[in-house]
This record gives C-alpha cells, structure tokens and sequence, in this order.
C-alpha cells in the first residue's frame, strides 16, 4: 500500500486510535504519579512513537510472539497485554503480568504472545530469532518480531541475528523503533552507517513515518505478508520521535531535536484522518478518552490493593 490510508477499514483505525489513547493515557497518569515514588520500578514512556506499536500490532494475532526491548508499556499494551496487569506490575504487586518481580522493563504475557522483555539494549533480538527458528522447525503457525531502538543496531548481537536469520530464511520481522537517540545521544553520533543500508546486506528493508499510524499499518502489513508467505525475515525501519527524557517522568528538551506536538503527534494525525472522512466524531474521541481514563482509575485501584510479593517468592 502506497497511497496513506487506502484501503484501511474504520473499524481498523479505531482499534489503532484507541490502543494509542490507552498507551498515550496512561503515560501521561505515570508521568503525574511516579514524583510520589508509588512505583516500584523505573520507566520508560513512550509517548509521541505510539504509533508504531498501533500500526504493527493491528497485523498480529495472539499467536504471534513479541519480543521487547526496556520501553515495554506501548507495544506490550497493542498486542494484548491487559492495562491492569501493567500497571499492577509497574506498582510491584502480586497481580503484575510478572507478579510483582519484573518491573516496566521486564513484562510477561504468554497468553498474548509476549514471552518477555529485555532491559539489556539489543538484548531481546536474539530471543526473537529463537523463537522464529522454534517455528520454523516446530511448523508452528506464528511470526516472531524483534521490537528494538535505534541504539540496539550497535549491539554485536544485532548483526549475528540479521545473518542468521537470513541464512536459514527465519519468519522474523526485525522492527527498529529509530527515536533518533541512544538516551541523549543523537543517531549520527552513535551510527556510522544508515541503518536500513546495513539490513539490507541481509534482507528487505521497509521503511515507514513512525509518527503516523496509517504509514506503519501499511508498510507493516506489506512486511508481514511477505513474512507469512515464507519469504525470510524482514527489516521495518520506523523514523519517530521520543517526546519524553530517556527515563522517568519529565521531558526536558534536547539540543538539535525539535518536536512540534501538533505535527509530530500520531494520535492527532489519525483522529483528523478519521474525522475527515466520517469515521468518528469530535463526540465519539472525548467518549474514548473518558473510557480509557475509566480504566486506568481502576487499574490503579486494582493495583493498590493488590499485595506486594512475600520473601518466600523470590527463590
């Protein structure tokens, strides 16, 4: 698909602007609540790349299996994660996704095909060729996708996946979420060469406006039906823009990274898509986004009556 949009069903771009609402909500709740230290973890926000876990994940199916890297809440979210299994995990309790152990950075849901997270950088892409090789071998009806930034790239495990993967011809998508920075350094500091040129020694490249929900629904489908057709793995490249610091709660602005929250903002983007042509009104949006507000106060409540884990759950 070439032309933005085409051939997009409504009831696709709801999903897609829901699931984004729900990841852009909550990390707006997190950033106000985590001053008050009642979460027992660090975090990673996402907000302004919302887009591209929504375009990705709008293809997967519960089978499929999701390999993430430390900025787990968007993507974990999209592909099925419940919100109350989130946050009941960010506040260390018991009812968390990895009952209270794991953290923002270590989440956990096989029912929806996340087999785990990685807070090590790049740490996660191995895991996802493993699990693409499993399938391979097994004749399991599944795709495995690595979900990794930028900075992941210069991992020496990085290129030994791309060429595995390429030699045995593995149903892996590799999904570099390009922020444009490794913390607070930029891409051309820690980058010698362009990242989709180097892939593509190994495998197709697409490439996709990682600020735009209809660019990412499209290119990820064309690379997830190359992927299911037996085609070997797959790059989806995904330029976007990292609206918050690196960790935690504020977003102080760099130098050389400008943001425009009106142009760059995916939510924005699809909701006047959506409203030009007559999918959804100004109405239905606000009705969203007190249902998403709803449920978030409830996994908070759900989250902080919850118990902390005992001592003798940790061996």
């Amino acid at each position: 698909m070439t032309d933005r949009g085409m051939g997009i069903k409504p009831e696709q771009c709801r999903w897609m602007l829901r699931t984004m609402r729900r990841v852009r909500q909550l990390s707006e709740r997190i950033a106000a609540l985590y001053p008050t230290d009642v979460m027992e973890t660090p975090v990673h926000l996402c907000i302004g790349q919302e887009a591209v876990s929504a375009g990705l994940c709008a293809h997967l199916t519960a089978q499929d299996k999701l390999f993430l890297g430390h900025r787990t809440h968007g993507p974990a979210l999209a592909k099925g994660l419940p919100l109350h299994k989130l946050v009941a995990e960010l506040y260390g309790r018991t009812t968390g996704c990895s009952r209270g152990h794991g953290g923002s950075m270590h989440v956990l849901d096989l029912e929806h095909g996340i087999p785990g997270s990685s807070a090590i950088v790049g740490g996660s892409i191995a895991l996802a060729v493993g699990g693409a090789l499993s399938a391979k071998l097994s004749g399991a009806d599944y795709v495995s996708v690595a979900y990794f930034g930028d900075a992941a790239t210069n991992a020496g495990v990085y290129y030994e996946s791309l060429n595995f993967a390429a030699l045995r011809r593995l149903p892996v998508l590799f999904l570099c979420e390009d922020n444009g920075l490794s913390n607070v350094m930029p891409l051309r500091q820690h980058s010698a060469a362009e990242i989709g040129g180097v892939a593509a020694q190994f495998m197709p490249v697409h490439r996709a406006d990682g600020t735009d929900a209809l660019s990412v629904f499209g290119v990820a489908g064309t690379a997830l039906c190359a992927l299911r057709a037996g085609d070997g793995p797959q790059l989806l490249h995904c330029r976007t823009k990292r609206w918050m610091n690196h960790q935690g709660h504020l977003a102080e602005p760099l130098p050389d990274y400008p943001i425009d929250r009106q142009r760059d903002c995916p939510i924005r983007k699809l909701e006047l898509f959506m409203l030009h042509g007559a999918m959804i009104t100004p109405s239905q949006i606000r009705a969203i986004a007190r249902e998403i507000e709803t449920e978030i106060d409830e996994a908070i409540a759900f989250a902080v009556r919850s118990p902390f884990p005992q001592p003798s759950e940790v061996y």
